[in-house]
């Protein structure tokens, strides 16, 4: 076709970019034109710059070439076609180059066309190969992985089978916010150090993947020094995002064994294999909290199962129920809900057991499976979470909120199976509510029916019995002097009540009880009467000492009416000067009752008696609290002082504490001092009062009494 239209010209040739001759009309190579084509400048292929858009140049032989760029689309060009003509030809006076260039221009136009079809259908041939490649490795993935039916296994057998499939030396999986790490090693790194590797991948590796989507390509060093590659090793790196587009993860695959490089095709398998695991992830996993979803721990259930190593062994489900979210929800919102969530999700996985597992069911459900463990040692891990559930306390303004939890326990082994161990815990949490919340039931499945191991209401008729009875007994434990500047006795009044086998009942269950079923303003004006008659007969001996006794008051109590004139009548009917009486109320519950507590506070102070408030630094907003109780003494928080040595945070909030109360001239006093260490550390942070274990521990009133009466003598 260029020849019919340009029967003058000799041959016709095609140069692409990189200036390589694609064809050219006669099929012989012509060096000279070659030589003047790796001559040109690159631009002259990129396109010409000169308005006709063509270049007309003699060679030494004195053949005259015609150089037109071949146009493609978006501007560009897709090399320059040569056009060669004779010595005498190229220069005879009819010889035209822009005449020459518009005849050609269809023809050029149409090369240019030809061009770009034959490049776009090599991108689709290119496309094609590449994706039944891709193909070919997700099916041969999917059927290695297909059948398991564990989330733990089919990670597994992700990690295992992939490693394998790539020839890799070390694979391993790792989520430290889901406390998940699986591996597979082959023989030749069995000797490598994989935890500090693993430590290695999370500290130093990870937040180099932030931001990125696909698995990158790192190099290694084997003593993990940054910079020392030279004995180091590849790593194919798969970043794990949650649903938020952060990195909570890492695929990582570790040096092959054949010690050859990764391949493209290596990342794309990797990619498709860090998709996999992001969905098992998010099938198994709740979007809130990231604790195992209820589907997910049903299968650990019974991937547990099969862990059993004898008919003896047991394991043990752990169901927590919230007492009353709902409540938090409607009297705040339902933000301030997924906050007690949250709080309490951080709370169970704070202490988790390395053989533990954590979900939340729905809502407010959450259970644990405690593997190869007793019932004894479920109840007691049970109750150590009840007991810090203080935690959960919610405050917004001058409203608070307590929540607390039921909680179900229940076992299974080989005999038994797993399949209903989950319900017979939900039954037993059900009833833990039933029987007055805030309380720890375990399920009997030989006589089908839930030991309550707190029996709240029975222990309410004790309690009863106790007060008519008159068979409380109080305790007190002083409270010394830091600075030595004070000399004068403190004590705090403490209560206990005997369990009618010569043993007591423990201070929680008592005051949990009591406070559920709201006898604790029986309970406080029993204390409060009973005190003050028993200083009252010593009354001159306590005044002379200038001794004070702190009787506690609960929050159900200063919401009662007539309380506070309960104790003003005992105080007035009594000889013991006002003076002698310290009334400690709890942050929390002066907070929760601000209106009656600022009233009850100022009327105790105008009679002479002095106040303190109890727990100070629990709350969220202690300091603001602060200026609206016009108090004598802030008791620090117990939790601040018992690690006091170890935790830097403590003391920190301890110092801050004690300066403000200087500040407003407030003295302070550190309970649960149980150490010489303890001791001294809060004497250097300014702390005026210390009362713990390492002072003494509580020893009953009347022998407090008697010491006083024979110093006095």
């Amino acid at each position: 076709m260029l020849h019919s239209l340009v029967p003058r010209a000799q041959v016709f040739s095609f140069y692409d970019h990189q200036k390589e001759c694609v064809w050219n009309s006669d099929g012989i190579e012509d060096y000279e034109l070659e030589s003047f084509v790796a001559d040109l400048p690159q631009e002259i292929l990129d396109g010409l710059a000169d308005e006709d858009s063509s270049l007309c140049r003699t060679l030494h032989s004195g053949r005259t070439v015609l150089v037109i760029p071949v146009p493609q689309e978006n501007d560009k060009t897709a090399g320059v076609l040569i056009a060669t003509f004779s010595k005498n030809d190229g220069k005879s006076a009819s010889f035209n180059p822009n005449l020459i260039k518009k005849v050609l221009e269809p023809a050029v136009g149409l090369i240019g066309e030809n061009l770009c079809s034959g490049k776009e259908l090599q991108d689709l041939e290119t496309k094609v190969s590449d994706t039944a490649k891709e193909l070919e490795f997700i099916y041969a993935v999917d059927e290695k992985i297909h059948g398991a039916s564990g989330r733990h296994s089919s990670l597994a057998q992700i990690v295992g089978r992939s490693g394998r499939y790539l020839g890799i030396n070390y694979s391993v999986l790792l989520i430290p916010s889901k406390r998940i790490r699986i591996s597979a090693t082959h023989s030749s790194w069995k000797s490598v150090q994989r935890k500090v590797l693993d430590r290695h991948l999370i500290d130093k590796v990870m937040p180099k993947l932030h931001g990125k989507r696909k698995p990158v390509i790192l190099k290694i060093a084997s003593d993990y020094t940054p910079g020392n590659v030279e004995t180091g090793y590849q790593a194919l790196l798969c970043p794990l995002l949650d649903k938020q587009g952060s990195v909570e993860g890492i695929f990582a695959q570790l040096g092959k064994v054949n010690q050859k490089n990764f391949t493209r095709g290596d990342r794309r398998f990797m990619s498709h294999i860090g998709r996999k695991i992001e969905y098992v992830i998010e099938q198994s996993f709740d979007a809130m909290t990231g604790l195992m979803n209820r589907s997910g721990f049903e299968v650990q259930l019974r991937e547990s199962y099969r862990t059993l190593r004898s008919d003896n062994d047991t394991h043990q489900i752990i169901y927590f129920d919230l007492d009353n979210l709902q409540l938090v929800n409607d009297t705040f919102s339902r933000k301030a809900g997924d906050e007690v969530i949250n709080n309490f999700s951080r709370l169970l996985e704070e202490g988790l057991p390395k053989s533990a597992v954590l979900s939340r069911l729905t809502g407010d459900d959450f259970c644990m499976l405690l593997t190869h463990a007793s019932s004894e040692t479920a109840f007691k891990y049970a109750n150590s979470i009840r007991k810090d559930v203080s935690a959960l306390r919610y405050l917004e303004g001058d409203k608070s909120l307590q929540v607390t939890m039921s909680i179900g326990i229940a076992s299974f082994d080989r005999r038994r199976g797993e399949g209903n161990a989950l319900t017979t815990a939900r039954m037993a949490c059900e009833s833990a509510k039933e029987h007055g919340r805030d309380r720890i039931e375990i399920y009997d499945e030989g006589n089908h029916s839930v030991v309550r191991r707190y029996d709240d209401m029975q222990l309410v008729a004790e309690i009863q019995q106790a007060l008519d009875g008159n068979e409380f007994e109080l305790l007190a434990q002083p409270i010394s002097c830091l600075s030595g500047d004070s000399s004068n006795p403190r004590h705090e009044i403490l209560l206990r009540m005997g369990d009618g086998h010569g043993g007591r009942v423990e201070t929680t269950a008592l005051f949990s009880a009591a406070e559920r079923y709201r006898m604790m303003p029986q309970i406080d004006r029993w204390v409060v009467s009973s005190t003050i008659a028993k200083l009252d007969k010593v009354h001159e001996i306590v005044e002379g000492h200038g001794a004070t006794f702190a009787i506690n008051l609960s929050g159900q109590s200063l919401g009662d009416d007539d309380f506070l004139q309960f104790i003003e009548q005992e105080i007035d009917r009594s000889n013991l000067a006002d003076s002698c009486l310290c009334f400690e109320i709890t942050e929390s519950s002066a907070v929760s009752n601000m209106e009656n507590a600022q009233a009850f506070i100022d009327r105790l102070r105008e009679r002479g008696c002095k106040v303190s408030l109890d727990d100070f630094g629990a709350g969220l907003s202690s300091f603001a609290y602060l200026k609206n109780f016009n108090v004598d003494t802030l008791k620090i928080d117990g939790g601040f002082i018992r690690d006091i040595t170890e935790n830097r945070i403590s003391e920190s909030m301890v110092a801050a504490i004690t300066q403000v109360a200087k500040v407003m001239e407030l003295k302070t006093v550190a309970e649960y001092v149980e150490t010489k260490e303890a001791w001294d550390l809060i004497s250097n942070l300014g702390v005026d009062f210390a009362q713990g274990h390492f002072i003494s521990k509580p020893v009953t009133l009347d022998s407090v009494l008697k010491k006083l009466s024979e110093t006095d003598s």
